[in-house]
């Protein structure tokens, strides 16, 4: 699958090798551009019949509050009903806002039914998708 650009802050793609959605945040992505990315993610997943989602944020600036609350209240609801299970998030050396916004993010999952992961690079988060 071709990578699909939306916008100019993500990229969302489908990876073979991981069987996973993989997410690309570059800079500060508009709050319509954060939306039909992780929707965009969302679909890939569906489409491919995957669990995954390799989110590297180690180029991004900041996500609103806004965003991550749409993101726990609205997206994730939806995506757990639709499979969604593992989360490779890469950091790298992020800024600590994007640190932030992700562990703010993080904090509201359901443990139970869902596992997370952070990592410095997108090889190791790859490898780490690859194993479940």
């Amino acid at each position: 699958m071709d990578d699909i650009k939306v916008g100019e802050n993500c990229i969302v793609s489908y990876l073979v090798d991981a069987k996973s959605a993989m997410i690309q945040w570059t800079g500060m992505p508009s709050s319509d551009e954060f939306r039909i990315g992780c929707n965009t993610a969302l679909d890939v997943m569906q489409k491919n019949g995957v669990s995954k989602v390799l989110v590297d944020n180690s180029s991004a600036t900041l996500f609103t509050i806004k965003d991550q609350q749409w993101l726990n209240n609205e997206w994730l609801p939806r995506a757990e009903k639709a499979g969604y299970r593992y989360s490779a998030t890469v950091l790298g050396d992020s800024d600590a806002f994007v640190k932030f916004a992700v562990n703010n993010i993080a904090s509201k999952r359901d443990y139970t039914k869902f596992e997370s992961k952070f990592f410095k690079t997108v090889d190791e988060a790859k490898e780490w998708l690859r194993t479940l």
